[in-house]
């Protein structure tokens, strides 16, 4: 699980932005190492950080990318769409009167021959290019100097991204004639907004040409020119002059500079807290100390808990700084679901670590301590979200009182937000549900905070499931097993990991049509809003449970009463990709459905056929025994050996124990005419023999228990040596092979 130590690594420096990104493109400036973060995945396929967390980490409202992902080696990168909308924003202030989408594709799309032929049109000196004839850039004439002005440093800027790359050889380093023109037109800007974009640019084929200390120079001396209008420009320039001091050796500095870039840029703040990299103390304690302001340290401090996996102290350091500080919050919330994200409760399988336990425990404890230190402090940044945390954390202890009192300060300190009042309510159902009485206050009242958290909050999943699987196991302890299964789909009948029943011996409930016909009758009950929530459960409508039922009912032998219920809910019926009437000594899942790819069968027409076969094979003779054979052929085939399982897929219907096919195999063998047929009869009835033993229910199904023996079928098939299809067997089938050499003569 994730450390609480923070260590050091040399790391690479800036991801590239992709080729339309011309204007401001930042491309790589830290070389390729590995990269160590203390926060790690816990291994395994378990559930994910989003199923185990139910707090929302955006009602932070901070740079995006930065929750606390435990399996995520890196922080967002570069946020491509931020810096889209940031560029467009900038020119579109510049050039008021200009549409957005003319200029984003003039921008972003126009090539060098169009860029030319635009600027000479806008100087009257030829026609529009081809569709560009209705731009808006032509209807604000009094603009025309700024936009011939800015016609001029898109074309540059196009020419320097073809060479702003580090994985140039030094051979191919942006050419000094682009240098030359960038500083000739940082030295002809007639405005702010342009002297900085050219200075940018001069400083960006400075840095790629390699010239780490000029790079360093010219910033130190245009500081002031790359500083504004553009919020923007000035993260980008800070990101340049951070790589080119940690290339020329200045790591204290470099750190610092990409913790204003984090603190600065909303698209450049992932990529920033990837290749922030104090290397040791004394490097760290430099950082701090280059620092001018208590904001700059702090926002060193905050990066140092974001990437280094320590954000509790990280806050405390912050707070001695600025206790108003709104740099905390984003930690705070991070650290909560780091809180929440270390202990996987599986209520169906196992019981916590108490280790773990006691872990989690004391981690929220110095959470709430911080949460009320900030509570109670006047002026605090967003208030409302001290108070969120604190309901969140007395939630998952069950403190159903304070989560309730701690809910309505936050819903009265943000009035009016959804967000917030939908993580209010999220908590309070958690505290319902972790200290649950079954009876209808509660029910009501849980009922109702569910209903209230909005659709779109970004927990929304993590919370259903939390609540609905602590109440089904209430239920289910109850002896509401119906109610059970709604709220959490398995409950009745446990399975483990391979899908396995954890108690093969005991009643499969979905395997019996008494228990689907309870649920059926359950989904129609929605008097209250508890009903409704309770039956409120994916994949359980009443469509759906009605196929349960026509499989369940086809499965336990009755076919016609499985394809009324079938078709009189009008239950889609796909192809299923193979004939479930065909079969062979040996089963091929694959070859058959390479084979019969396009076979017309579907769940209708195959239970169609069999109500047919079913009608015929309760006749005599051959005929009969055909029609009971193709029915065993149908029933091995829907189980998870035969060719056709994917007939019961995606319910709770499919099986490993093909008994019901063992005994069509039986009647036909019993009314079959020929010794060749009852040979074949016999066979199919010994795979479905084996396929029953080694059901879960009456195997021990692991790898040291061996494959049964079908010693029933394979003694009756023995009898059969003077058939042909008696050798086909010994010939293809060891196992029977085996059996017969076993045999004493």
């Amino acid at each position: 699980m994730a450390s609480r130590t923070w260590t050091a690594s040399i790391a690479r420096f800036a991801k590239r932005l992709p080729a339309l990104l011309p204007v401001v493109a930042i491309a790589t400036i830290i070389g390729d190492t590995s990269r160590d973060r203390s926060a790690e995945a816990c291994g395994g396929f378990g559930p994910s950080i989003y199923e185990l967390t139910t707090f929302d980490p955006d009602i932070v409202g901070d740079s995006p990318g930065l929750d606390w992902l435990p399996d995520l080696h890196g922080f967002g990168g570069v946020c491509d769409e931020c810096s889209r909308d940031a560029i467009l924003a900038d020119w579109i202030g510049y050039l008021p009167g200009v549409k957005a989408a003319d200029w984003q594709k003039i921008l972003y799309e126009a090539n060098p021959t169009e860029l030319q032929a635009l600027d000479a049109h806008l100087l009257g000196k030829g026609a529009a290019p081809t569709g560009y004839d209705a731009s808006s850039v032509w209807s604000v004439p009094a603009q025309k100097d700024k936009l011939h002005g800015a016609l001029q440093f898109v074309s540059l800027a196009r020419a320097i991204e073809p060479v702003a790359t580090l994985t140039a050889s030094p051979q191919t380093l942006p050419p000094l004639q682009l240098a030359s023109d960038a500083k000739l037109g940082f030295k002809s800007a007639r405005d702010p907004f342009m002297s900085q974009r050219y200075a940018y640019q001069l400083m960006r084929v400075s840095f790629y040409r390699r010239d780490w200390p000029a790079t360093i120079a010219f910033f130190d001396k245009n500081t002031a020119a790359l500083s504004t209008p553009s919020t923007d420009i000035a993260a980008r320039a800070h990101y340049y002059l951070a790589g080119a001091l940690r290339r020329n050796g200045n790591a204290a500095r470099a750190n610092l500079e990409f913790a204003r870039v984090h603190a600065m840029s909303k698209a450049l703040a992932g990529a920033a807290a990837e290749d922030f990299k104090p290397q040791d103390e004394a490097d760290w304690r430099e950082a701090l100390r280059l620092a001018k302001t208590p904001r700059e340290k702090a926002e060193l401090w905050r990066l140092v808990g974001l990437t280094k996996g320590d954000g509790i102290t990280a806050i405390n350091e912050i707070l001695k700084i600025d206790p108003k500080s709104n740099l905390i919050a984003l930690l705070l919330v991070r650290e909560l679901g780091r809180t929440e994200g270390e202990l996987i409760e599986d209520w169906d399988t196992q019981k916590p670590d108490p280790k773990r336990v006691a872990e989690q425990r004391k981690s929220y404890a110095t959470l709430e301590k911080l949460a009320q230190r900030l509570q109670a402090t006047a002026g605090v940044d967003r208030p409302w979200l001290a108070a969120l945390v604190l309901c969140h954390i007395a939630a998952k202890r069950g403190d159903f009182a304070t989560a309730r009192a701690q809910m309505k300060l936050a819903i009265a300190g943000k009035p009016g937000d959804v967000r917030v009042a939908s993580q209010a309510k999220a908590s309070l159902a958690l505290a319902l549900a972790l200290d649950y009485k079954s009876d209808p206050a509660r029910e009501d009242e849980i009922a109702r905070a569910m209903n209230e958290i909005d659709k779109s909050f970004g927990r929304a999943t993590a919370v259903r499931d939390d609540v609905r699987g602590r109440l089904a196991h209430v239920y289910f302890a109850a002896g509401k097993i119906v109610d059970a299964e709604f709220l959490k789909p398995g409950t009745v009948d446990p399975t483990d990991e391979w899908g396995a029943p954890t108690n093969p011996k005991a009643q499969q409930h979905w395997s019996t049509v008494a228990f689907v016909k309870e649920m059926i009758a359950r989904s129609k009950r929605t008097t209250t809003a508890f009903d409704r929530f309770v039956v409120d459960s994916p994949g359980l409508d009443t469509a759906r449970l009605q196929r349960e039922l026509a499989f369940r009912q086809l499965l336990d032998g009755d076919a016609a009463t499985g394809l009324a219920t079938f078709s009189s809910t009008k239950q889609p019926t796909d192809k299923l990709g193979t004939d479930p009437f065909v079969i062979h000594i040996l089963d091929c899942h694959d070859c058959d459905h390479d084979k019969y790819e396009k076979a017309p069968w579907t769940h209708a027409s195959v239970m169609s056929r069999m109500v047919e076969l079913q009608k015929a094979a309760n006749g005599k003779g051959q005929a009969a025994a055909d029609a009971a054979f193709a029915l065993g052929n149908a029933y091995y085939n829907m189980s998870y050996w035969g060719n056709a399982r994917m007939f019961l897929e995606g319910t709770f219907q499919q099986t490993k124990e093909p008994r019901e096919a063992e005994r069509w195999y039986d009647k036909a063998f019993t009314l079959g005419t020929s010794r060749e047929f009852k040979a074949k009869a016999a066979f199919m009835a010994a795979k479905a023999e084996m396929g029953r033993l080694m059901a879960p229910s009456n195997h021990a199904n692991n790898q040291n228990a061996g494959l049964p023996m079908a010693m029933r079928w394979f003694a009756v098939e023995k009898t059969f040596k003077d058939t042909k299809y008696y050798q086909e067997v010994l010939k293809e089938c060891s196992m029977f092979a085996s059996f017969v050499a076993s045999q004493k003569p």
